[in-house]
């Protein structure tokens, strides 16, 4: 089992550290307004999930080939105006800001802005609060942006102090906030609350490992994250206090999903798990999957969706009664990121595939792939 966690690691961190320099990384996925918005290495597509019909295509000169090349891992951000932000992972270490209703006749979206005044690459995803943008990036600083313009509103914010060796750790996930914090997890240990009007640090907390997910906050008004300890810890999110209420069979890579009073996450062990913050409990025993669960599950009506490293979707009953493979796919690929819903579609996003993504209906069955064959 310690062979198998380690050689886990090893492909998760290589793709995703080296992804960010050129050769791969595995794909991102977003959706608004019927369209898919995939962030796929060397390029960002903009597909319409009810034909599977291309709408537009983004990617910068150089190629994928060029000697400084882009890479588009980050998922797409998109805003309420119609902006698409989209991270450059890539060592040109720009954010863009994609306006979706300005296309040209060549099929590429108008840049409404870019921001690249940072020393690291872009690899969480943006919050956007408001007119503002909450943007960490692995140089250790969050960075408060107009959306507008792309303009910063303030100095940014030192999330992560220089190491003794003198490197700055990564600050991988998407922030969140509770309406008064915003609360950001780093791969250093720690994770942060900052004030969301003053955007002074309120407090730091060290766990034993590293963060490499998202905090979610709780039914109960907690806040709780899984680390590479292999420990669910609940924190306060006004004091910063907190305790590890759960301990699990491997590394918790990533963010947990609340419905109502549960928790729903997997490790890369591949066992599932859901948690009760009402009565601080499992609320049934963990199942063991196929594969190492690195994605967030995909809470449905009637059930919960986990996707496995193996490419297999599971269904999980809300009580664990049963469960059984949802999707199975036809091609070869492997499966990292979080599947999602649009309206009556889940779209899943695949890793060294005959596609990029498959379009699918709510039970499992295939309406069409991208690219289209």
């Amino acid at each position: 089992m310690q062979k198998k966690k380690y050689i886990v690691a090893l492909v998760l961190l290589s793709i995703f550290i080296a992804g960010c320099t050129g050769p791969s990384a595995w794909p991102s996925l977003s959706a608004g307004g019927g369209v898919a918005y995939l962030a796929n290495t060397n390029a960002v597509h903009a597909v319409d999930i009810a034909t599977g019909k291309e709408l537009w295509k983004f990617s910068v000169s150089g190629g994928f080939l060029g000697s400084n090349p882009s890479m588009f891992v980050s998922t797409p951000v998109l805003t309420e105006t119609g902006l698409l932000i989209v991270p450059d992972s890539g060592n040109k270490h720009i954010l863009y800001a994609l306006d979706t209703n300005d296309i040209t006749d060549d099929k590429t979206p108008n840049v409404a802005w870019t921001f690249s005044n940072v020393k690291g690459h872009w690899v969480a995803p943006p919050l956007v609060i408001g007119s503002r943008l909450f943007a960490p990036n692995s140089d250790g600083k969050m960075y408060v942006l107009d959306l507008e313009d792309g303009k910063s509103e303030k100095s940014a914010i030192e999330i992560v102090a220089l190491s003794a060796e003198g490197q700055t750790d990564r600050l991988w996930a998407q922030p969140v906030s509770d309406g008064t914090r915003i609360f950001i997890t780093s791969l250093d240990h720690r994770i942060f609350a900052v004030n969301l009007e003053t955007y002074e640090i309120e407090w730091e907390s060290q766990l034993e490992a590293a963060v490499p997910g998202a905090p979610v906050l709780g039914a109960d008004g907690m806040l709780y994250v899984g680390s590479l300890a292999g420990k669910l810890e609940r924190f306060d999110p006004a004091t910063g206090s907190h305790e590890s209420v759960k301990d699990t069979n491997d590394w918790i890579w990533g963010t947990p999903v609340a419905e109502g009073d549960n928790l729903y996450f997997g490790d890369v062990a591949g066992y599932f798990y859901s948690y009760n913050t009402a009565t601080g409990d499992w609320n049934f025993d963990p199942i063991q999957l196929d594969g190492a669960i690195t994605a967030s599950p995909l809470v449905l009506e009637d059930k919960i969706l986990v996707a496995t490293e193996s490419g297999d979707v599971y269904s999980v009953l809300e009580d664990g009664s049963g469960y059984e493979v949802w999707y199975h796919p036809d091609a070869e690929g492997k499966l990292y990121a979080t599947p999602v819903l649009s309206g009556e579609n889940v779209l899943v996003a695949y890793l060294q595939s005959d596609y990029y993504f498959v379009t699918l209906d709510l039970d499992g069955d295939v309406k069409r792939a991208f690219p289209q064959k």
